[in-house]
């Protein structure tokens, strides 16, 4: 992947264009002008963008995504005993967009992300898992991940890695699994993101010192509670309790939306 990374211009074109969503989220989530529609619209096209249009573009496997940077990381470093430095910068930028916006690229940018949002719109009952339980499969996953390198050069996420639905490289395995993610996805919000995305849980350690995330300016906010009620991820009742450690804010924008009251809540730095 990194000399072909470097050579494929239409790779380099999504990384950018990744770059542009995270900032045009980021200035609509400040400007309060995140509407449902608004949402809707982004999760759409990035699907058809970002997933489908590159996944045709980009030879099947090479499609980027956040997941594929630390896996060609942890790879490299792990079985081959050495970094590609284009890798490790692609990785470190998307690193440093979650520090400086929070989740934005993968509530905005990551294709199986976005397609998992979309598909949880689907009017049905919905179950929101604790997030002691989800984040303890996600660090179980991960270290899976680390110890199937070390041990034998395996990559568990490669046998059913369901990113390759958009490039349409399918296994029986990766059918299968894609097919089961994309139905949990209509019952839970974000199931790969919460339960086995690696890139996901080192994400979320960075998140817990973002820049950028949703903040209560507690002398205007009624106590209502809207925003909890709305946020799909659970975090946003960690932002309210002022817990040590939230769970994962993929920067929908549903509780500020939520919120009545203007100065309440908002997208920002801590004051």
């Amino acid at each position: 992947m990194p000399n072909q990374m470097t050579l494929n211009p239409f790779i380099l074109l999504k990384f950018a264009l990744w770059i542009a969503t995270v900032v045009v989220a980021t200035l609509l989530l400040r400007r309060r002008q995140v509407t449902s529609k608004v949402r809707l619209a982004f999760l759409v096209g990035g699907v058809l963008v970002f997933g489908l249009l590159f996944g045709l573009l980009v030879p099947a496997g090479l499609n980027p995504n956040p997941v594929a940077s630390l896996r060609t990381l942890l790879t490299g470093a792990l079985v081959r005993r050495q970094i590609a430095p284009p890798v490790a910068a692609m990785l470190a930028i998307l690193l440093l967009m979650v520090w400086v916006s929070n989740k934005t690229v993968c509530g905005w940018a990551c294709q199986l992300g976005l397609l998992q949002d979309l598909l949880h719109r689907v009017k049905l009952p919905k179950w929101e898992p604790p997030f002691w339980l989800s984040n303890t499969v996600r660090i179980v996953a991960f270290v899976g991940l680390v110890g199937g390198l070390l041990a034998a050069g395996l990559d568990w996420i490669g046998v059913i890695d369901p990113f390759q639905l958009f490039s349409f490289s399918l296994t029986w395995a990766i059918a299968l699994f894609a097919a089961a993610l994309l139905v949990a996805s209509l019952f839970v919000y974000r199931p790969w993101c919460r339960f086995l995305c690696p890139f996901g849980l080192v994400g979320w350690l960075v998140e817990q010192v973002s820049l950028l995330r949703p903040r209560i300016n507690r002398d205007a906010c009624r106590e209502c509670q809207l925003c909890v009620k709305a946020c799909p991820s659970g975090a946003m009742a960690d932002f309210y309790a002022d817990a040590r450690l939230h769970a994962d804010c993929f920067a929908c924008g549903a509780c500020i939306e939520a919120c009545p009251h203007e100065d309440a809540l908002g997208w920002r730095a801590k004051a």
